[in-house]
């Protein structure tokens, strides 16, 4: 079974952000590194498989080229989503028992 996260983080600290770059690897391997806009907030989606190590990092590019230390977050990709509730049940009156 597979889960999708959404990635977001707040907008860059400094002025001088020309880009933001999202590292995504599961159990230990790099599966994306994408460039995005400076002003960009919303990072789509990532679609793991279930009980895998995820590790998201999220680094800022200034006009000189430097790179920020990496905001990072590592989970375990979980299912905790219930199923959905059972369809309407039914009961119907059978018969009177005078035991």
């Amino acid at each position: 079974m597979a889960l999708v996260y959404s990635v977001s983080a707040g907008p860059a600290v400094d002025a001088d952000v020309v880009s933001r770059e999202l590292t995504v690897a599961v159990n230990g391997e790099q599966i994306s590194r994408v460039s995005f806009p400076k002003e960009t907030t919303d990072f789509g989606e990532i679609k793991v498989a279930q009980d895998s190590n995820v590790s998201v990092a999220l680094v800022d590019i200034d006009d000189a080229g430097n790179r920020s230390q990496p905001a990072l977050r590592e989970f375990v990709a979980t299912d905790t989503i219930p199923p959905a509730a059972p369809g309407e049940i039914g009961v119907s009156l059978l018969r009177e028992d005078a035991s």
